[in-house]
């Protein structure tokens, strides 16, 4: 009976020394094919960063590049809200701009250039600082830019004509035939009387001498 209890125990402690090392072998290969994707995507991720390292600063700079351009010009008056202002009769800007340059309503644009550079020429005499003049000089090119620029400049006129009768419509149109004339109308050449005071004078003659005839056949 102790011949036989003996190879049994020894076969059941073999198939508990199995099951204990199969666990650890799969313990190591879940964690190495864990390991594998993450090393992976490290690097994937930083190669993709180095990508977007070189093109973000080109486009930051492409961004400004533009953002300083369209900010030089002065602004706008063409836009749907100006033009809902200027219907109802309320002015689309607080800024004379023929004030600023000295001019008159109607005047043509060889008239605007010529006050605008007029204008530059005393401000940057005048001795101000760079400040002060930068926005002084923006001022007199906004004004230029829209007295200079018949879109600007109808839309502008047609504002003011709006909100000084705001009581009437005024078309666009009817601003640019009402603008007074640049320049005095040139001189008239005299008339000449000559013939007419002829004709005049036969139709005199003639009334007179059938008056008379018509009273020498009365008789």
């Amino acid at each position: 009976m102790a011949t036989s209890s003996s190879p049994t125990t020894t076969p059941s402690i073999a198939q508990k020394s199995c099951p204990l090392s199969t666990p650890r072998n799969l313990s190591n290969c879940n964690i190495s094919f864990g390991s594998k994707p993450r090393r992976f995507r490290i690097i994937r991720n930083s190669t993709g960063d180095a990508s977007p390292v070189e093109t973000t600063p080109t486009e930051d700079a492409v961004d400004s590049e533009t953002s300083i351009e369209a900010s030089s010009g002065p602004p706008s008056l063409i836009s749907t809200l100006n033009v809902e202002r200027a219907l109802r009769g309320i002015p689309i800007t607080d800024v004379d701009h023929y004030g600023t340059l000295g001019i008159p309503r109607g005047s043509s644009n060889d008239q605007v250039t010529v006050a605008y550079r007029k204008k530059i020429e005393q401000v940057r005499n005048e001795g101000l600082d760079e400040e002060e003049l930068t926005s002084k000089l923006q001022l007199l090119k906004e004004s230029y830019t829209i007295l200079s620029t018949v879109e600007e400049r109808r839309l502008y006129d047609w504002s003011l004509a709006r909100s000084e009768k705001s009581d009437r419509y005024v078309w666009p149109y009817e601003v640019e035939k009402a603008k007074p004339p640049l320049e005095p109308p040139p001189p008239q050449e005299p008339e000449d009387v000559g013939p007419t005071r002829v004709v005049g004078y036969v139709l005199l003659g003639w009334f007179i001498f059938s008056f008379a005839l018509s009273i020498a056949l009365n008789r």
